[in-house]
């Protein structure tokens, strides 16, 4: 893996959730609320669905509908299904998503040659495609000239060995399970200064001619690299909360919101909630069944909670990469922040198998399976079910305390 160590792995998370393509389990039918006070422009619905038309079926996938424009222009493009990812950092979108119209304007490198970004992910596939700068609009809210990446853009089809690795290339919605990544995290920046001072850092190329035949790792200034387009909001750009309603059963769909700004709105007043702060890579520790997981995150790319257990049966065929034990199974964990601060939070574990059984669902909220590395719990899209969870970028200020935290 060539990616900063921060970014890497959210993003090997948010990739076990591409591992999916089994079917939904039976259970009630569509759970749905409309967005938090509608009529304030910090609030964009948000739904859990089988994804795009043509992009086979997924579960437990969390998509948000957004506006990019050419800069300072009125030549916009509304894009659906974009997977809300709290695991990585800046928009990602498919160029088969886009209209060629759109124009967007490509950055470049300090050899004045087009700017290229990599990612890789733990299912031997990967994303790349040149950076360019786009107006990002989420509901009321406009991000002005935001660096972004265009995934599998036919005019950079080859990528490095460095960054393809003998992986697969992600090249369409049917591979990706969505038609791009909007990455709203806890950092600023995709990799921050490890990208900005280090030529060959794995995630930043540029081509070495105009014919891009060739490329070489380039540096990316803090200003040239994936951002995440909440610090470009004028106001509520502390960071944001996202609220989806509970899910006591598996259902066909459901919708809820994504609230931007931090106690600066009348929907975004943090009540009752106890803030975990991280630490600069974004982690907190859960503890479970006498294990300490230091590398703990919550992680709406993902579509299951994934963590190492002894306890819990892991499945075999067709819900191979999941649990599937006798009975559904309760736990108890404990999330302990940097501050100390401490939740306790009770999870069930379903049997994957059955939930398989019926495509027309794609709310899962007991689906889990093994993480593959015993540090670490991926508090995935299931923790979000019933909950209203803040997160608190870095550097920004609330009556939270300063970011990087989770709030809950």
């Amino acid at each position: 893996m060539m990616c900063c160590a921060r970014f890497r792995f959210f993003l090997l998370a948010f990739l076990v959730a591409l591992l999916t393509t089994a079917c939904g389990g039976g259970g009630t039918g569509s759970v749905a609320v409309p967005p938090v006070t509608p009529a304030l422009d910090n609030a964009v619905a948000v739904r859990v669905d089988t994804g795009p038309a043509d992009a086979g079926y997924n579960v437990n996938r969390l998509y948000v509908d957004l506006k990019i424009c050419r800069p300072g222009s009125a030549e916009c493009q509304t894009v659906d299904h974009v997977l809300l990812d709290t695991g990585s950092t800046g928009l990602r979108l498919l160029s088969s998503a886009l209209s060629p119209s759109l124009s967007l304007t490509r950055l470049t490198g300090a050899s004045g040659y087009p700017l290229l970004n990599c990612v890789q992910f733990v299912d031997n596939t990967f994303a790349w495609g040149p950076m360019v700068t786009a107006d990002i609009v989420l509901g009321g809210k406009t991000a002005s000239n935001v660096p972004m990446q265009i995934i599998a853009d036919p005019s950079f089809g080859v990528a490095p060995g460095s960054c393809s690795v003998g992986g697969t290339a992600i090249t369409n919605s049917a591979n990706l399970g969505a038609n791009g990544i909007l990455g709203l995290g806890l950092f600023r920046e995709d990799c921050g200064a490890d990208c900005a001072g280090t030529t060959h850092n794995g995630s930043y190329y540029t081509c070495t001619s105009a014919s891009c035949t060739n490329t070489t790792g380039a540096k990316a200034s803090l200003a040239q690299q994936l951002t995440n387009p909440v610090t470009r909001f004028a106001s509520d750009s502390n960071g944001f909360v996202i609220e989806l309603p509970a899910a006591t059963g598996a259902a066909n769909s459901l919708t809820g919101s994504l609230i931007f700004g931090i106690g600066t709105q009348a929907n975004n007043q943090p009540t009752a909630v106890r803030a975990l702060t991280t630490t600069a890579s974004g982690y907190f520790t859960t503890l479970l069944g006498g294990q300490s997981m230091v590398n703990s995150f919550l992680d709406t790319g993902s579509n299951g909670y994934f963590f190492d257990s002894s306890v819990v049966r892991p499945c075999t065929g067709s819900g191979a990469g999941f649990y599937c034990p006798d009975t559904p199974t309760t736990l108890s964990a404990t999330l302990v922040g940097v501050n100390d601060a401490r939740s306790t939070v009770l999870f069930s574990v379903g049997d994957a198998s059955t939930m398989f059984g019926d495509a027309s669902k794609a709310v899962f909220p007991n689906l889990a399976g093994p993480m593959g590395d015993a540090t670490s719990f991926d508090w995935g899209l299931p923790f979000f079910y019933g909950r209203r969870v803040w997160v608190g970028i870095e550097g920004q200020t609330s009556a939270l305390g300063t970011g990087p935290y989770y709030a809950f």
